[in-house]
């Protein structure tokens, strides 16, 4: 099994053809987190950089600039495409973006939260999380070791159990009084600590699948666009 796949821009986007249960390709399962104001996308930019799709593109469009603080349309950006082929299966774009010169955010940025734009984020990078335990989990499954499936073996399910964990804390995020509604904890740390959780989440799932996949596909395309998500949210800072 090759370390690294050479497959070229035409490769199957991942989650198509995922080992365990079907789940959606990663393309569409960002463009399901995507907030939408009158009925355009809203994307979100901490730092120099934002992740969209084509057809996120082609729908024109908003995007809140956090260190403008306002809304801008994608016209009046500066957006450079970085070239990442290990983004190339997954479906998703990596723009540089920066307003133009001399424009200015004249579209109302009443009624974005751009608190709400980073849990749909994060929220993202969870159900990543939960597509790459689905194809450890039918990968192990399958696999038989001491006699019985791999997947059953106490430590596989100790590691298991720490995953779910990680995943029903994103889940239970807006309603958590203790934690997300705790007017003495800021939001933005309760974020940040979850995206800590979550990188181990991705390091457990990663030692689960072994050397099931390639770089840039199966587990690994997960978690690499997870990690990608984190670094887009959190631009080499340790708190928003």
């Amino acid at each position: 099994m090759h370390v690294i796949e050479f497959q070229g821009a035409d490769a199957k986007p991942v989650g198509s053809k995922a080992a365990g249960n079907p789940v959606a390709p990663i393309s569409e399962m960002f463009e399901a987190k995507t907030w939408l104001v009158s009925n355009r996308p809203v994307l979100l930019a901490t730092g120099p950089y934002v992740l969209a799709t084509a057809q996120l593109i082609e729908q024109d469009p908003l995007l809140w600039h956090e260190a403008s603080a306002g809304l801008y349309r994608w016209n009046q950006l500066h957006a450079d495409p970085v070239q990442d082929r290990m983004l190339e299966p997954s479906g998703l774009q990596l723009y540089r973006v920066q307003p133009n010169e001399d424009e200015k955010a004249n579209i109302s940025g009443e009624g974005v939260n751009s608190n709400e734009l980073r849990t749909r984020l994060l929220e993202f990078r969870a159900e990543l999380c939960k597509a790459g335990l689905e194809q450890v989990r039918k990968h192990l499954s399958v696999r038989i070791s001491g006699g019985q499936s791999t997947f059953q073996h106490q430590l596989v399910k100790g590691m298991v159990a720490d995953i779910l964990t990680t995943l029903y804390m994103v889940e239970t995020l807006p309603e958590d009084r203790y934690l997300s509604a705790n007017p003495g904890i800021p939001s933005v740390r309760v974020h940040t600590w979850i995206h800590q959780e979550l990188d181990e989440a991705f390091r457990q799932i990663q030692r689960l699948g072994g050397g099931f996949g390639f770089l840039r596909q199966g587990v690994s395309a997960y978690t690499y666009v997870g990690q990608l998500v984190k670094n887009v949210l959190l631009p080499g800072k340790e708190e928003y």
